[in-house]
């Protein structure tokens, strides 16, 4: 049924008649009469008995006046409370995502920050196993390989991997044997990261090691010339410091995914962070390979 008859059938309901609902919405009476015979064909019933003296509305009839009046008072309550105001977003977002995004994607959590100032956006960084189900964080934002089906989600990008080295450190060390190249190894005990598979593959046995439990200490030990080091490409080629010692190879690449929760990517925070970020982060230049 179209919402636009309600109005129609309400008004003959309280006029008794044609002519006085007419009146009352500023139409005319042939505009009423085919509202009515449409919404009753449609339905299937018969709201009201055409007597000499008027319309009387049957059961049908006062069932729809009755369940109508309420959806009416819903929708001038909707005018009332939110015509005219400022429909900013609001309230608390909290985005889940690593050290390393975070410091690479700063310019993507300030622009939305700068957008929408009224919502309270909390960014934890950790690496543990992504659980949205926990719903301590209503996005996560991270490297994977496999997302949970039942989630919500968009891949944004590729995400490559490679060795590199502080400039000054490989221009003093690349005549040098490899095996006295020193390598900034992630304390990875699985090995299991991309990090660590490229580390092992291409450090000599025997190179002496330097271990850090994050990314991020990988990172700054390699750009303050301890070594070499597996860093994801949106560092190493945003670091202005370092070269590229390695090529990335596909077989070591994993996938940058923004998800949520079914439930919650309903928010129109979460889906204004999508957007956003999904806008941001494909077209904002960043060398992710």
């Amino acid at each position: 049924m179209d919402w636009s008859d309600i109005p129609f059938v309400l008004a003959v309901c309280e006029a008794g008649s044609l002519s006085g609902a007419a009146r009352q919405l500023g139409v005319n009476h042939s505009t009423v009469f085919r509202r009515i015979e449409g919404v009753e064909t449609r339905l299937g019933v018969t709201l009201f008995e055409r007597l000499s003296h008027g319309y009387v509305m049957t059961a049908a009839g006062e069932h729809f006046f009755r369940n109508g009046l309420e959806l009416r008072d819903g929708m001038n309550s909707i005018q009332r409370e939110l015509g005219g105001q400022d429909l900013r977003l609001a309230g608390v977002l909290t985005v889940t995502t690593t050290d390393s995004l975070l410091h690479c994607l700063t310019p993507v959590f300030s622009g939305f920050q700068q957008k929408h100032p009224d919502i309270e956006l909390r960014l934890l960084s950790d690496t543990r196993p992504l659980d949205l189900m926990q719903r301590d964080a209503d996005i996560a934002l991270r490297p994977t390989n496999a997302p949970p089906e039942h989630w919500i989600g968009r891949n944004l990008s590729k995400l490559a991997y490679a060795a590199y080295a502080q400039k000054e450190y490989f221009e003093t060390v690349q005549n040098l044997p490899s095996i006295a190249h020193r390598w900034i190894r992630l304390n990875d005990s699985l090995n299991q990261s991309p990090m660590s598979q490229i580390t092992i593959k291409h450090k000599p046995e025997g190179t002496p090691v330097t271990m850090s439990n994050s990314l991020m200490g990988v990172f700054e030990l390699v750009r303050g010339g301890l070594g070499f080091g597996a860093l994801p490409c949106y560092l190493g080629e945003a670091c202005p410091d370092l070269v590229r010692v390695r090529d990335p190879e596909e077989k070591f690449n994993s996938d940058l995914w923004m998800l949520a929760h079914p439930d919650i990517r309903r928010s129109a925070r979460v889906h204004a962070f999508f957007e956003f970020a999904t806008e941001n982060i494909r077209d904002g230049g960043f060398r992710f390979h």
